[in-house]
């Protein structure tokens, strides 16, 4: 009977602990798991915002006329808890962009023939956040073209459109702009045309940030100004690499429409306006050499880094 007596708070102590140890089991197969990639649902939502707040800063960069800097915070990883402080990690990058415009600048030499002034060539990079060791799902960003996309592997998907189709590409208003200025004698010739483009390119010293901190997307614009004398050509052709037609179709309808709005409407009889988009993606202005013309092309310059 006393050895019954001494046994049976031993086996109660063992239940107890298997009661115990089977709750943890349970704990850790189940509720860290759920807490985790909520954790991470939590951090990819902040991803999710620092890309959108950073692509209004390109645009905001690309339409403002004077110089400017912003930079926006990212957390590279995420998913630690209270109960299990392992983060996952990711890479932001900055990546080479596909070339989407080319402005060419003629006077007519001597021979009559056209004499390149000029040979201007926009960029349009693009960055994105790719993670490491998830806990909810491998779901990364990728801005290009004034958009954001929402991917899984191979997969992308619009994160603000409801399809591909849907995709505004209003970013193409800020990258290209023109005006004129009537002569003074004649109010239906221009003496002055001024062409804007917007030039969106990588830092030359850090092309990506990797690990579980925070990572910074930064830009840094500057604004530049030329001018050309004499002017009888103007040729704006756009290109893309990655040969996306919708963004080529929505480029060309910004530059007509600038073209359109503010040289055509204020009468500059003496430009005459060619559309060869359709067989060599360029629009074309041929001035008459009297009055004499000047070009000033605007420039601004957008760096992009990941640091």
């Amino acid at each position: 009977m006393k050895t019954d007596e001494a046994v049976a708070p031993v086996i109660a102590a063992m239940l107890v602990l298997a009661v115990i140890v089977t709750f943890f089991a349970v704990w850790n197969a189940t509720a860290i798991p759920s807490m985790k990639a909520q954790a991470e649902v939590s951090h990819l939502h902040d991803v999710e915002d620092g890309m959108l707040r950073f692509s209004s800063d390109i645009e905001s960069a690309a339409s403002t006329p004077s110089s400017m800097t912003r930079s926006e915070r990212i957390p590279l990883g995420g998913g630690d808890i209270l109960y299990s402080s392992t983060k996952s990690g990711g890479v932001l990058a900055i990546h080479n962009g596909s070339l989407t415009m080319v402005m060419d600048i003629y006077n007519t030499s001597g021979s009559g023939n056209y004499q390149k002034l000029d040979n201007s060539k926009f960029r349009l990079a693009n960055f994105s956040y790719q993670p490491s060791g998830n806990f909810w799902q491998d779901q990364g960003y990728v801005w290009s073209h004034g958009y954001v996309n929402v991917t899984k592997g191979t997969l992308a998907t619009p994160l603000e459109f409801s399809t591909m189709n849907a995709v505004d590409y209003n970013l193409t208003d800020a990258l290209f702009s023109a005006s004129s200025v009537s002569n003074a004698s004649n109010p239906a010739e221009c003496t002055v045309l001024v062409l804007k483009g917007v030039n969106i390119q990588t830092a030359n010293a850090r092309g990506s940030v990797s690990g579980n901190g925070a990572g910074t997307l930064k830009l840094v614009s500057t604004t530049g100004t030329e001018k050309f004398y004499n002017v009888t050509r103007v040729n704006i052709t756009i290109s893309n690499s990655e040969q996306l037609s919708r963004f080529q179709d929505a480029m060309r309808k910004s530059v007509n429409s600038s073209f359109n709005k503010n040289i055509f409407s204020p009468v500059c009889g003496n430009v005459v306006y060619s559309d060869t988009y359709s067989t060599n993606n360029t629009i074309s202005l041929t001035i008459a050499s009297i009055p004499n013309v000047t070009v000033i092309r605007q420039t601004t310059e957008i760096v992009l880094s990941a640091q």
